[in-house]
């Protein structure tokens, strides 16, 4: 690999996980923002019950928190420029299938690496977001609550 590809991908690299970290902390504050659904006294709110679920066991209702998260994070990646969300693409595990499938739709890349529209994959994009950030922040997420009802103290 050439050291300017070395270069680009460093680059890339670095923002994609400036990026994600950032839509990471918005995700955060906006659950922050609603109330508890688990209806337990020690919870607060959706964040709070998303870090319960994901260090204990998802309930029936995971999918309600899990849609809500992708919604969200689906509408901050639309806020971004295509070389930022190209950015984070990059470093998703799907894009060799991705580029497998532009090839064979008769796309092609340029040598000037021009910027992508992967308005097509942003759930794909989202869901690398969530997987490597989000839930990774709410595994291991402690706050007095969680510790209490998690029979922490």
């Amino acid at each position: 690999m050439s050291l300017r590809k070395e270069i680009a991908l460093s680059i890339s690299a670095e923002l994609s996980k400036s990026l994600s970290e950032k839509i990471t902390r918005q995700t955060i504050r906006y659950m922050q923002i609603f109330d508890t659904a688990l209806g337990t006294e020690y919870l607060v709110n959706l964040w709070d019950d998303v870090c319960y679920q994901r260090q204990t066991t998802d309930s029936f209702s995971w999918s309600y928190y899990d849609d809500m998260i992708l919604s969200f994070v689906v509408n901050q990646l639309k806020e971004l420029s295509n070389y930022e969300v190209n950015a984070i693409w990059l470093q998703t595990d799907a894009i060799y299938d991705q580029l497998d499938d532009m090839q064979s739709d008769g796309m092609t890349t340029s040598s000037e690496y021009s910027e992508v529209d992967l308005l097509c994959y942003t759930s794909d994009i989202a869901r690398y977001i969530m997987s490597n950030y989000i839930y990774r922040q709410a595994n291991n997420w402690q706050n007095d609550r969680l510790r209490q009802l998690l029979g922490d103290f």
